[in-house]
């Protein structure tokens, strides 16, 4: 299978969530790299949007590269901020009326719970430009909350990271198998 898996956020330019010194784009780019590795091991084609800092804030390069090279699904990372650090936990969105994005998000979402441990704030829809414009079936993951300190261990260390790079490629695996 053709993946695109998107490292959400730039680097400098716009860098997502911050919170104790770690970045959004930082973590999520680590584990996308893991992704990437043992989704080509499975045997899968595997494009990143990015494969470090960017100088852009844009957003609709990512679903052009998706729909330019036929994906066929698109897998955008991310990490979760709020106000209130006792905020925690996985969640998974897709566009609102997609059946296979909900059935996407549905795997993505089971396997980070039960491989990460972290909670199960469920699948939601959103109407995120990455996924309301990539033509393929397409998930948002929230890994883990950066503002949680928690979740923020799992996210900047490399356990953590690995277990959330299973974790997707697992819930991929179940969506194709599907």
């Amino acid at each position: 299978m053709k993946i695109v898996i998107d490292p959400g956020h730039s680097g400098p330019v716009e860098p997502g969530a911050c919170a104790a010194g770690v970045r959004e784009c930082d973590v999520v780019l680590a584990i996308a790299k893991l992704l990437a590795e043992q989704l080509y091991d499975e045997g899968h084609e595997t494009l990143l949007t990015r494969t470090g800092d960017i100088a852009t804030d844009g957003l609709a390069f990512r679903a052009e590269l998706a729909n330019a090279n036929e994906a066929d699904v698109f897998v955008s990372l991310h990490a979760n901020s709020a106000e209130s650090p006792a905020a925690h936990g996985t969640e998974v969105y897709h566009y609102p009326g997609s059946a296979r994005g909900r059935r996407l998000a549905t795997c993505l979402q089971s396997r980070l719970v039960a491989e990460m441990g972290t909670a199960d704030r469920g699948v939601k829809e959103a109407n995120f430009q990455v996924l309301r414009e990539t033509d393929c079936p397409a998930a948002l993951v929230e890994v883990a909350f950066i503002s949680n300190e928690a979740d923020r261990r799992l996210l900047t260390g490399y356990v953590g990271q690995l277990a959330a790079a299973v974790a997707v490629a697992s819930g991929l695996a179940d969506y194709f198998a599907g």
